[in-house]
């Protein structure tokens, strides 16, 4: 049975006054821990900041590249078509494929002004030098597309991971006759 005691006023539960002196001296002990936790934030904060933007970089570059994929995709697509009929007297094959794959990737955001689009052969004697997508003599030959821009002109923010390289992408396509109408 508890001890009960009286100090003037009030009874006070013997047991009762144990648990509030050890509150106090838990309370004491961790008033001085709560420096600690400043300190432990202070280190950690940088490390978690630098795993976040380098996520988001990585995120940013995984982006680009799909997109870039995609765009040289629809090129080699629209380049395996017997397209001369929807182009201008004023505008090559190879200037549309161009045209139209910079203008994939302003519709999708990415600035198009930078990106380098080649268009060369993939097989054989000529592989590397460049094809002539409307010439006859080119017919079922494979050709590659392939466009590279900058990463600088994708990110904004400081770049630490992809400073100074180029996103890539290429395709490889048979010249073909398909037949696009309107």
């Amino acid at each position: 049975m508890p001890i009960i005691l009286w100090d003037g006023n009030t009874m006070i539960n013997n047991e009762f006054k144990n648990r509030i002196s050890r509150r106090s001296r838990v309370s004491k002990r961790n008033g001085l821990r709560s420096g600690a936790a400043t300190v432990e934030l202070a280190v950690i904060t940088p490390m978690l900041l630098a795993i976040l933007l380098g996520m988001f970089e990585l995120g940013q570059c995984t982006n680009a590249t799909s997109t870039l994929t995609a765009a040289v995709r629809e090129a080699g697509r629209l380049g395996c078509m017997d397209f001369k009929d929807l182009t201008n007297a004023n505008l090559t094959a190879n200037q549309k494929i161009e045209r139209d794959l910079k203008n994939f990737l302003l519709a999708a955001g990415l600035p198009a002004n930078n990106v380098t689009v080649t268009i060369t052969h993939a097989e054989g004697s000529q592989m590397g030098q460049t094809f002539d997508v409307a010439s006859p003599a080119n017919y079922l030959q494979l050709f590659k597309v392939t466009a590279t821009l900058p990463y600088s002109q994708v990110n904004n923010y400081p770049k630490v991971f992809m400073a100074g390289r180029d996103l890539k992408a290429s395709i490889v396509f048979r010249r073909g006759r398909v037949i696009m109408t309107n």
